[in-house]
């Protein structure tokens, strides 16, 4: 790639006001608020505890040093960016202008700062709320992604999993890779076809093709832990395991987006929900000129990687929150099912498995595929990124990348880019592909949430995750468009992260709460999307905003969401809207309640604004989709790219549209179909030959 300018750094004087930020967010609690605190939670024998939480703040607890590495590690243009706001902040005037208090940031007391970065939250400049909400989630996360024992002592939580060390970790026997190492004088290597990424896409079409006697290498960018390796703890496994240690996010901010940067991709952090692509979908990409996808040979796609999985729904035992999210859409009428699971037809209780499977009983590609690709004789590669396709004469030749800064090239006869929805068209677009549609049609599956405080312990993050929904919302504008309401799996560092913050102690009180809470997510089918761009360091950006129509969509389902928490007996339900107070529940009248009918109101007219609610984000789909022709799509409905020939595009950026479910079985399945094909041009040719 292109050499670049060194990356800025942040001056003193920056840092400072950095840490003045974060500060305010989550300090030590003193005086009069500590003494409250305690009082209020103390149930006898907890003070010490409480005290100990109520005085850890992201200064005396070491976390503001991570903050500004986090923030230092962020692309050139956001350094910059951000150290601008930083070095106004650092003066009287810039303070006086963004603050309306004439002094520096770092030099105010925390109750002048407070009334500051409140006013940050509630600014009609969006941009502002933006980088409020931005400094906020990052404090939160990473303060509350430590293991610090002295926060979970007093909040509830047992840290990594309990039984991590149990029989259902030490009777097992994993799968072992080897992976070629790159000396320092660089390597050449040939093989019959090279993969991209290790993830669903890559997982797949490794095991196909070796078992058709290709010779296959699968390069992963990212770094391959043994299950003996994975701590389930949150900071270690962030860091570990996600792009930019979970800290990933739209260029301007507004969504926090969560994806997979290790060996399995996706497969290896994900919550195991295996749903097909719903039909009504596959007929709107059969319409579009893609007829495959309400073929039975794509059926027999889907049907044999629900075999190899072990793909289903009768081994599921709901937890308290999934129990709940059914109870309540029964009693309001609502559609309900099941989630089927890819854990090889058994029972499979964790809630730590967005950090991996210690046990290995969630059917990732590193315990099923990539096994597969082994068994058949193919090499593997980790920590390597793969810069460019080597391309001559209109034929892709190979890869051209990098392993801890040594050259490796690796020369043949098919490329395929698996790479996911944020890589892959950056690889293509360094590889000098022009088609309009690489890097377009970004599709988020953008989540809003809606929260409930319950009596009884929720424990969101104990027993199966992720095993129920309801499609009550699925269909919004009447074009197959809406969303889908799920319940998802919190530790402390994402529940901390979508709390809404009206005061440095009231979100330690909420904290407090994490037993008791319930969040539901409203996951939108989008239908209008955004797209992946190069920066001048030649790494993807991604530009994404939400549109009226997906608004709506977020809307209807957030409406639906508090209803459903309302049926299951919550006693108060919120959002994540900052103008939005919570509502404490009427158990009588429930939904029924006109002030409950008033506050659905108030949420619908203060709708979804960047910024002024937690948007996220944990599947991307799109950037290379699939077309009929160069003019609609960036591959053939084969996956093979209209431009350059033998070069191949299997995993999720191939998606025509949003999928508006889980994208796991819908990756896989478009990647053994797209393996199929490769196979039958290979016997083709062959023939002839």
């Amino acid at each position: 790639m292109t050499p670049i300018a060194p990356k800025p750094r942040f001056t003193d004087e920056q840092i400072k006001v950095i840490v003045a930020i974060i500060d305010t967010y989550i300090p030590e609690l003193t005086g009069k608020e500590l003494d409250d605190f305690v009082r209020e939670y103390s149930n006898g024998t907890n003070d010490e505890d409480l005290v100990a939480f109520a005085k850890a703040g992201v200064v005396n607890q070491k976390v503001a040093d991570i903050v500004v590495e986090k923030l230092q590690s962020l692309p050139s243009e956001k350094v910059e960016e951000l150290g601008m706001v930083f070095k106004v902040l650092s003066s009287k005037v810039g303070t006086l202008a963004l603050g309306g208090t004439y002094a520096e940031f770092a030099s105010l007391s925390r109750e002048q700062r407070t009334k500051i970065v409140t006013s940050w939250h509630h600014s009609m400049v969006t941009k502002i709320r933006i980088f409020a909400r931005a400094m906020l989630s990052l404090a939160a996360l990473t303060f509350y992604t430590q293991p610090n024992e002295i926060v979970h002592r007093a909040i509830g939580y047992p840290g990594p999993d309990p039984e991590m060390h149990s029989e259902r970790f030490t009777a097992k026997v994993f799968p072992q890779y080897d992976f070629i190492q790159v000396p320092p004088q660089g390597l050449e290597l040939t093989y019959d076809v090279v993969i991209v990424g290790s993830g669903a896409g890559g997982g797949v079409m490794a095991a196909e093709l070796s078992m058709a006697g290709k010779r296959v290498l699968v390069i992963e960018k990212g770094h391959h832990y043994h299950q003996s390796e994975l701590s389930l703890a949150q900071a270690d496994a962030f860091n570990k395991l996600y792009e930019s240690r979970g800290a990933l996010s739209s260029t301007d901010g507004a969504i926090t987006i969560l994806a997979g940067a290790t060996w399995g991709g996706g497969t290896t952090v994900n919550w195991c929900a295996s749903l097909q692509l719903p039909y009504f979908v596959r007929e709107e990409w059969a319409k579009g000129g893609l007829p495959h996808f309400t073929s039975p040979a794509y059926q027999q796609s889907i049907d044999a990687i629900t075999a190899r999985l072990g793909i289903s729904d009768k081994y599921l035992e709901h937890n308290t929150p999934n129990r709940l999210l059914l109870e309540g859409c029964h009693k309001l009428g609502y559609p309900a099912k099941n989630i089927p699971q890819n854990t090889a037809y058994q029972k499979h209780s964790c809630g730590w498995c967005g950090f991996g499977c210690r046990f290995g009983e969630k059917q990732g590609t590193m315990m099923s595929f990539l096994q597969d690709a082994k068994d058949n004789g193919t090499h593997f590669m980790h920590d390597t990124f793969v810069e460019r396709v080597l391309i001559s004469k209109g034929k892709a030749v190979g890869v051209v990348g990098h392993q801890n800064g040594h050259k490796v090239v690796v020369k043949a006869n098919k490329v395929v880019v698996s790479a996911g929805s944020i890589h892959s068209p950056a690889v293509l677009k360094r590889s000098g592909l022009k088609n309009k549609h690489i890097g377009q049609h970004l599709f988020l599956h953008p989540v809003v949430y809606a929260f409930g405080k319950f009596d009884e312990k929720i424990d969101t993050y104990q027993g199966s995750i992720m095993t129920a929904l309801t499609t009550v919302a699925e269909n919004t504008d009447g074009n197959g468009y809406g969303s889908k309401i799920e319940v998802p799996s919190h530790h402390p560092g994402l529940n901390a992260t979508f709390l809404k913050w009206r005061s440095a102690v009231d979100h330690k009180r909420s904290m407090m709460d994490l037993n008791h809470i319930m969040p539901l997510i409203v996951l939108s089918r989008d239908r209008d999307g955004g797209s992946v761009e190069l920066g001048a360091d030649g790494l993807p950006r991604m530009n994404y905003t939400l549109s009226k129509h997906d608004i709506l969509s977020l809307e209807d389902g957030l409406e639906r969401s508090l209803c459903i928490l309302v049926a299951a007996g919550a006693n108060t339900v919120w959002t994540t809207q900052i103008d939005v107070d919570s509502f404490k529940v009427n158990k009588e009248l429930g939904v029924t309640d006109p002030a409950f009918k008033a506050w659905l109101a108030q949420v619908k007219r203060t709708s979804i604004k960047a910024g002024s609610m937690c948007i996220g984000s944990a599947h991307q789909m799109g950037t290379c989709r699939m077309g009929s022709s160069p003019k609609s799509g960036a591959i053939k409905p084969t996956g093979e790219t209209w431009e350059v020939k033998d070069l191949y595009v299997a995993d999720a950026s191939a998606f025509p549209t949003a999928s508006g479910v889980n994208p796991m079985l819908t990756t896989y399945s478009m990647s053994h179909s797209i393996a199929q094909f490769i196979k039958k041009t290979d016997n083709t040719v062959n023939a002839k030959l």
